[in-house]
């Protein structure tokens, strides 16, 4: 796809500009768009960038080009921006839809236009917008059957690479499993603490406040210790703001694919349940829904992984469920009441289920 250049406001998606991006991209059909009009659907949920809706209108009004279409940005806020920087955030979802996309069995928005720019890390990426099928607020938290659909999803996803890393469309992707990595990760985690701490520090019952700085400090070995069983590609950000669902099937699309790559399967499981499932139906599904997700591995060709040995890494990788909303509080934007709220609900779920899970038995040392 030849370069357009990189949009860097909302104000820059011109009429013009989508054109030409949606004719780059591989429609060279696309009928000239008239109009374009930009409106903010991410706020408070697209926390590492911005996620605009663009509404196009036609000279040829019966024009079969697409109404919609999703444009993802880098975030405005400079120290989010160098986070998602840091970790190669907006890289990985550039590279997931590139080169892995059209290869994984699930569902996500079809690229329709992207570049990335290797010296900055601007990005924008143009995609289909998903709008006929529903979206679940996370603050509401996933049904059981919503649960069970996304399960058995990223089961077949898992499947597919279980213990295949090495093998091409995945091989060389980011491996956020390898030695190299695991002092980033520290490092990052350990410099957000203190700030999550006084953020949202009133969420943390003492024994857990103790939990989150012990793991500060042994989360290398943690990492290493999760490495040390299977692996596969793996979304890395499952969780239901990410997600569509299908009224009347069993569709069903994940998209922000900024945190992708080869890691363990179990996290993306124990992060979806801790974080975006209610406690309460958390532990009335969770063995159900762990077993569904053994049956579809082994569905997919998996052999020699017991369901104890799954039971047993999804509560080894729930004490990890720490990074993310110790790294997301102390590092990103929370000026909007919605991206509050929702930080404030993630974290406590996520503190809940680390608890029901006794996952301190998994602490380094112990």
């Amino acid at each position: 796809m030849a370069s357009l250049g990189i949009p860097g406001t909302e104000s820059e998606l011109t009429a013009n500009w989508l054109a030409r991006a949606l004719s780059d991209g591989g429609d060279s059909d696309s009928p000239e768009i008239q109009n374009a009009v930009v409106e903010e659907i991410g706020s408070g949920v697209g926390l590492v960038g911005k996620i605009l809706r663009c509404h196009l209108s036609y000279r040829d009004v019966d024009s079969a080009g697409p109404q919609t279409v999703i444009v993802k940005l880098p975030s405005s806020h400079p120290e989010t921006a160098q986070t998602a920087r840091t970790l190669g955030l907006y890289y990985r979802e550039y590279a997931y839809y590139r080169q892995v996309a059209h290869h994984v069995p699930v569902r996500s928005p079809a690229l329709l236009y992207g570049d990335f720019d290797d010296s900055s890390h601007r990005f924008v990426l143009v995609l289909e917008d998903l709008r006929e099928m529903a979206s679940v607020d996370q603050l509401d938290g996933a049904s059981p059957e919503q649960a069970k659909t996304a399960i058995r999803a990223v089961a077949r996803l898992h499947g597919r690479y279980w213990n295949k890393v090495d093998e091409p469309p995945i091989s060389g992707f980011h491996d956020s499993t390898s030695p190299e990595r695991r002092p980033l990760v520290r490092a990052v985690y350990q410099a957000s603490l203190p700030a999550a701490l006084n953020r949202f520090g009133h969420l943390f019952p003492d024994p857990m406040r103790w939990l989150a700085e012990e793991y500060g400090r042994s989360i290398v070995e943690h990492l290493e210790a999760v490495a040390a069983g299977s692996r596969t590609f793996s979304h890395g950000d499952f969780r239901l703001d990410n997600m569509f669902f299908s009224a009347d099937s069993d569709d069903f699309a994940v998209v922000d694919w900024q945190v992708c790559g080869i890691s363990s399967g179990l996290y993306d499981v124990a992060y979806f349940l801790s974080s975006s499932v209610a406690p309460g139906v958390r532990r009335e599904i969770e063995r159900e829904v762990l077993s569904e997700y053994h049956q579809v591995l082994r569905s997919t060709g998996v052999e020699d992984f017991t369901f104890e040995e799954c039971w047993r890494s999804y509560r080894q990788v729930m004490l990890g469920c720490f990074l993310t909303p110790i790294v997301a509080g102390g590092q990103l934007d929370f000026s909007s009441d919605r991206s509050r709220q929702l930080a404030e609900v993630f974290l406590t779920r996520t503190l809940t289920a680390i608890d029901d899970l006794d996952a301190h038995e998994f602490l380094p040392g112990r």
